[in-house]
């Protein structure tokens, strides 16, 4: 129970840093690369914090809901990355570690989309179990590549 807990707080923290990177800041520049790369995780946002609530028993565990919304945020959490390119505009919240180092921000991905497939697979076979922990693991990656590659709120 307690990893599950730690599973679940994880989940909760990448969550909430999730929703934060969605809102940009006023006093960042950001140009279309930005603006869509905001665009696809605002996007893909309202099927992670379904899924949450219900892995956090904020709401009941539906199979079939869950799995639709874990099917879902496996497409839309491919989306943004089709936009991490330089912009001479602005690039948003992305820090320069983005460019700086493209083989780390490369693993950074991959370990996430990897993270979100587990979590997909764990939905799929509707063992809440798993997917509490496979959902926690997702949440992680996420906040690992805030950590080193987003602008901090």
């Amino acid at each position: 129970t307690s990893n599950i807990k730690t599973t679940l707080t994880i989940g909760a923290i990448a969550a909430t840093l999730m929703l934060a990177a969605c809102g940009g800041g006023a006093d960042v520049a950001k140009g279309p690369n930005s603006e869509a790369r905001t665009t696809a995780f605002k996007a893909m946002m309202p099927n992670f914090s379904s899924m949450g609530k219900m892995v956090k028993g904020e709401e009941p565990y539906e199979v079939e809901k869950f799995k639709t919304a874990a099917a879902a945020f496996a497409e839309e959490s491919k989306k943004p990355f089709e936009h991490f390119q330089q912009d001479a505009e602005g690039n948003g919240d992305a820090l320069p570690a983005v460019w700086e180092r493209p083989d780390d921000f490369k693993a950074a991905e991959d370990k996430f989309h990897a993270a979100v497939a587990v979590l997909n697979t764990a939905a799929q076979s509707g063992n809440l179990e798993e997917i509490k922990v496979a959902y926690g693991d997702a949440g992680a990656s996420c906040k690992a590549c805030h950590d080193t590659f987003r602008r901090p709120k």
